[in-house]
């Protein structure tokens, strides 16, 4: 219950924070795909590039390597779906502010009851995750946003409140001043992240575990 109790605390400290930077225009600049083309003769073929097909090496694990490794497994399947919700909804509020044309000060009021409803929809969700999960997310949002979780705490609230977490984070072997660093402590959720992106994550999960994936709650409204 402690655990649980915490994870939704983290969340609360962090979302927010995350939505006001919004605000304050320090969301991660998105990408703009452009598909590329060639003309020949009277004709315009576009060109794209197909992703590559990966082929995995044969992994030689310890009984206990294998059971952390299933263990990431499955709480990397708990978290990234909310990472990426997370990173989605910054993306959406950060179009209507420059569609509209928001102020300062109606991006606050916006955000102000943005802040309350979500997090009034998230609080029984969250209540499925164990810490380790809701740290997991945490590390994932830095790769979909861009930004660390201590920097945004400290930032948005202030240095207390980041150390606080930062000890919790620390309690159970994790770091909110730590970057996403997918080559090196990352690197087998960056895989994930890319089986995810490809396609092939559902059928690797019930491939493991021989049941399908955990059902992700997003609340109707913000699909």
């Amino acid at each position: 219950m402690i655990c649980h109790r915490r994870t939704i605390l983290l969340f609360l400290a962090v979302i927010p924070a995350l939505l006001y930077c919004i605000a304050d225009g320090y969301a991660q600049p998105q990408d703009k795909q452009v598909i590329g083309y060639k003309v020949i003769g009277r004709d315009t073929v576009f060109v794209d590039e197909l992703p590559p097909a990966v082929i995995h090496p044969r992994q030689y694990m310890t009984r206990r390597e294998y059971k952390d490794f299933y263990r990431r497994l499955h709480n990397f399947s708990k978290a990234y779906p909310y990472a990426v919700f997370v990173s989605r909804t910054i993306k959406q509020t950060d179009s209507l502010f420059l569609a509209d044309g928001y102020s300062k000060r109606q991006k606050n009021r916006y955000l102000s009851k943005f802040k309350s409803e979500l997090l009034d929809d998230f609080k029984p969700i969250l209540r499925t995750l164990t810490l380790k999960q809701g740290l997991m997310m945490i590390r994932l949002i830095d790769r979909e946003v861009g930004l660390t979780p201590y920097y945004i705490i400290r930032r948005y609230f202030n240095g207390a409140t980041a150390g606080f977490w930062q000890g919790v984070a620390k309690l159970y072997k994790g770091s909110l001043k730590q970057p996403y660093d997918k080559f090196g402590q990352d690197k087998d959720l960056e895989e994930f992240v890319q089986m995810w992106e490809r396609g092939e994550f559902d059928d690797y999960y019930l491939w493991i575990f021989g049941r399908p994936m955990p059902e992700i709650v997003i609340p109707e409204k913000y699909r």
